[in-house]
């Protein structure tokens, strides 16, 4: 494994994890996200892209966001901002959008409500020169039992792409389909983009998968440790992680944070340690709190709906 320095900072931590993985849902989702910015200036092409939490959807909205950003040139004229990301929270409203909107274009709307908050919008959005928007978090546009409110939240998405002739890239949950199910013209409007999935070793497809995306992870690990895609470790993973790339996440992160002095090969032992204070949620079988790290395989492949090893 390459050692990048003697001291792991917490920067170099950083730059590891949000590194993008390019696996084959992820690039056929930021293929969508692409073909949407593209079909600015057409009959805009928008899509939405779901998944459970833990799969990566934010990261995906980062990339696209980064790449197009990277791709744009601004000019002597203005500063071009191709595309707009905000994050959506609980309870967001039509005008709550607007404003995070704008304010991710550096733009104050304190004041503005309304017919001169909409106006205000789309005149930045031109001057800005946007030709995409990403909501992440999209199903925080839902609201249980609102169905009036959800039909305005729906009428938003329909109208704001209408209005401002602007693609969207919808990221969220699978709740958030009950928005175009609420209001089928919308669905009219949007392609999917895709679904990002939780990792698995049930099947041979997911486990070659998850197989593949540990071996991108240990590639370019900057620590010395023990390979987590070979042999049974994919199995042990899975099990810590329940298949969830955010709980993956933090795993590595505990790993990297308690041996940033790389004065040792990390051990199995360590990945145990890491797990113990990250996990999600203790894992009891028959009284006993498993180790996924380090109790016996069997038991690991069992508590994943698999048989146990031959021989």
């Amino acid at each position: 494994m390459t050692t990048i320095q003697k001291i792991l900072t917490n920067i170099d931590i950083v730059n590891y994890l949000e590194t993008p993985i390019y696996h084959k849902d992820f690039n056929d989702a930021l293929d969508f996200i692409n073909e949407s910015y593209s079909s600015f200036g057409l009959p805009p092409i928008s899509c939405y892209i779901t998944g459970p939490s833990g799969t990566g959807k934010t990261t995906l909205g980062k990339t696209a966001h980064l790449e197009i950003l990277s791709s744009a040139k601004s000019t002597t004229e203005r500063t071009n901002i191709p595309v707009v990301r905000v994050t959506l929270t609980d309870g967001a409203l039509p005008d709550d959008v607007r404003r995070d909107i704008l304010i991710e274009l550096g733009v104050d709307p304190s004041g503005y409500a309304g017919t001169k908050l909409k106006k205000l919008l789309i005149k930045q959005l031109n001057i800005c020169g946007v030709k995409l928007v990403i909501f992440d978090e999209f199903q925080h546009l839902l609201r249980p039992g609102g169905k009036n409110v959800n039909k305005r939240v729906c009428e938003f998405v329909k109208i704001f792409i209408d209005t401002t002739r602007r693609p969207v890239v919808l990221l969220g949950n699978e709740d958030g389909k009950k928005l175009f199910k609420l209001y089928p013209e919308l669905r009219t409007r949007f392609v999917c983009g895709g679904e990002l999935f939780e990792m698995t070793c049930r099947t041979k497809r997911g486990l070659d998968y998850f197989t593949w995306y540990l071996e991108e992870l240990m590639k370019r690990f900057p620590l010395k440790t023990i390979d987590l895609s070979k042999d049974d470790f994919p199995y042990r993973v899975a099990l810590a992680t329940n298949g969830n790339l955010r709980t993956l996440e933090y795993l590595l992160t505990k790993v990297l944070k308690k041996n940033r002095s790389n004065q040792r090969e990390i051990t199995v032992k360590d990945y145990q340690a890491a797990y113990e204070v990250s996990r999600q949620n203790t894992i009891i079988n028959k009284g006993k709190v498993v180790a996924p790290f380090t109790d016996d395989i069997n038991k690991v492949r069992e508590l994943l709906g698999l048989p146990h090893e031959k021989g």
